[in-house]
């Protein structure tokens, strides 16, 4: 089983947000936040990535880093509430706020790195709804 599970909600045409929910440890779920298709990078590719824990030089703190992702490089989960807040990575919250917000990113920030033990050089696996086209 991976660390971390990303699954993706369905996406509906005009989206401003990719949203889906973070799963690791059990029970524990968060929200996430991404770009939509077609602005910003877009979401990131579905797969299985390495995760691990680095410092953000931009963000300066340490977050988690998802490694080797095709089209993207410094990828980091870290807080913010819409795609505004993000430049190709995932948005972390504790609840979905809207079809284009999620709220208490900080929170859920300071829920994820608490628990870098868990994920920390594991594998991510980022799931897309069934039928989606990538």
């Amino acid at each position: 089983m991976k660390a971390l599970i990303l699954h993706r909600h369905a996406r509906l045409n005009g989206a401003r947000a990719t949203l889906g929910d973070l799963f690791y440890g059990a029970p524990t779920m968060l929200v996430t936040l991404e770009d939509p298709p077609g602005e910003g990078k877009g979401p990131i590719p579905a797969g299985v990535y390495r995760v691990t824990l680095s410092y953000s030089r931009r963000l300066k703190q340490l977050l988690p880093e998802i490694l080797e992702v095709p089209g993207f490089t410094g990828i980091r989960m870290h807080a913010g509430n819409t795609s505004a807040d993000t430049k190709g990575c995932p948005l972390v919250g504790m609840y979905q706020a809207s079809d284009h917000e999620i709220g208490s990113s900080v929170e859920a920030l300071g829920h994820l790195l608490s628990s870098w033990r868990f994920w920390c050089d594991q594998e991510i696996e980022i799931l897309d709804p069934p039928g989606a086209v990538a």
